[in-house]
């Protein structure tokens, strides 16, 4: 079954200063979102024009395969979006392309920024920021994460001033062995209860023992 990382992924959000997300509800500083794609209607497509810049969403989408009877292969995507306010005077058509480009500099920069907090989370089991300690769960969900082999990259510009980059993260998890299915997911033949007469727990007829000596019939 594949992990969710969005625990981890918004406290990230909060602690990265360029992010800086805020997770109170209603918050204007509001930076991490959770969505299907990128370009399906979300809470950040509904606030395009008023969200933070820059911001990160994380797709809560499965995307699995199985290459091997021992390995399912999940694929992990994340984005990050950062607006840059364009300028329509012609003039000013080379400063609009510097300003797309440093929006791609900033999101490469936090993409590795990203992963280098990801490798140290998973190799010492504990916020490299801060210290604390996320619950087991939240820890198991880096299992099989591979963080060596990560993939990202620009996105034509879809909304507007944002530009986006696109990360995935690839997480291999183990398969159940044959023989281990978990019958506890399944509705299972109730058997038919045997009667037993007589209250004998063998199903024979009990005789009944003579009185003692000396006792009335």
């Amino acid at each position: 079954m594949t992990s969710n990382l969005s625990t981890i992924l918004e406290k990230w959000a909060q602690l990265y200063k360029p992010i800086s997300h805020d997770p109170k509800r209603g918050s204007k500083d509001k930076a991490y979102y959770e969505i299907k794609t990128i370009n399906q209607d979300s809470e950040f497509v509904r606030n395009q024009n008023t969200a933070k810049s820059p911001c990160m969403a994380y797709s809560v989408l499965v995307d699995a395969e199985m290459n091997s009877t021992k390995v399912v292969n999940y694929r992990h995507t994340v984005y990050f979006m950062s607006r840059a306010k364009t300028r329509s005077l012609a003039k000013n058509a080379k400063q609009d392309d510097e300003l797309g480009t440093d929006q791609q500099l900033l999101m490469d920069d936090m993409v590795q920024d990203l992963i280098q907090y990801l490798r140290d989370l998973k190799h010492y089991g504990r916020c490299p920021i801060t210290g604390e300690t996320y619950d087991t769960p939240t820890m198991l969900s880096l299992r099989g994460l591979s963080l060596d082999k990560c993939e990202w990259g620009s996105l034509p510009v879809k909304y507007a001033e944002w530009h986006l980059m696109e990360l995935s993260i690839d997480q291999d998890q183990p398969l159940p062995a044959i023989g281990c299915i978990n019958k506890e997911k399944y509705h299972l033949p109730v058997s038919e209860e045997t009667t037993v007469p007589d209250g004998s727990p063998s199903g024979e007829t009990t005789v009944p023992e003579a009185p003692a000596s000396g006792d009335n019939p």
